[in-house]
């Protein structure tokens, strides 16, 4: 574990010490000597090097605590599950990485902005009413080949290919953007935690990585059973191939 972290808490410490330091100021008026201890105290607690091991084990904690509110948030992001499930060959096989999932999910919201969640709360309503009419016959199969979570998946789809009408540009700013690596992690509206990054091993996401993933991505529109282009013809009035021909025309011809 890097210093960063623990040094992070302990500024946050001293802040709240030196806050408490001026509300006894003001609360102390006339008593020289006790705010000369408490001051003394103050000054020792801020420097003192028996409270490194406590801030390291803070933020050890702070981090799981993080981690385990993200699984559980991937747990319950029906959306998310929506989205990358046709990945998942890729994950397994190695030609994606997992650590590229928030950055992944980032590009979702980017593109949809506040429709992310709108989608978000439907897929959830979706998921909580077949698990109450299927009970333990429920499966994340079934909800994907759902028709309401279909429609969301295409949708959303068709948003991604729009964004990419300046394919070369579009395509320079995704991989960058696969590429960065946060340096905090959000624990709020308004509070982050500074994240360990290792950069001796920065994340590659090239040309192959690319093709790989958005071929998998739309694989749902370029191999469609009939009843599924029937579906998508009669919600957008025409098939995935006049709606986003360019789009897929560039996909075509992706090399892997």
């Amino acid at each position: 574990m890097g210093s960063r972290g623990p040094l992070l808490l302990r500024r946050t410490t001293n802040h709240v010490l030196d806050a408490l330091l001026k509300a006894a100021e003001g609360a102390w008026q006339g008593h020289p000597k006790e705010m000369a201890a408490l001051r003394d105290i103050i000054t020792g607690l801020e420097a003192s090097v028996q409270f490194d091991e406590f801030y390291r084990r803070s933020y050890r904690e702070l981090l799981d605590v993080v981690e385990q509110e993200k699984m559980e948030q991937r747990r319950t992001n029906a959306f998310g599950r929506l989205m990358v499930h046709h990945l998942g060959p890729q994950f397994e096989a190695g030609s994606l990485d997992r650590e590229f999932l928030p950055n992944i999910f980032s590009f979702f919201h980017l593109v949809l902005g506040d429709d992310a969640g709108f989608y978000g709360e439907q897929c959830l309503k979706q998921v909580a009413e077949m698990k109450a009419e299927l009970k333990e016959d429920f499966s994340w199969d079934a909800y994907y080949d759902s028709l309401p979570a279909k429609l969301i998946l295409w949708h959303t789809l068709t948003r991604i290919a729009g964004s990419f009408k300046r394919w070369d540009l579009r395509k320079d700013w995704f991989m960058k953007l696969m590429q960065y690596t946060p340096t905090t992690v959000s624990i709020g509206s308004n509070a982050f935690v500074t994240r360990e990054v290792d950069h001796d091993e920065p994340h590659v996401f090239g040309n192959h990585q690319f093709c790989v993933f958005f071929q998998a991505l739309f694989s749902p529109l370029t191999h469609m059973l009939p009843a599924d282009e029937a579906a998508f013809k009669k919600e957008f009035g025409t098939d995935p191939h006049h709606l986003i021909g360019p789009f897929l025309v560039h996909l075509a011809t992706c090399e892997i």
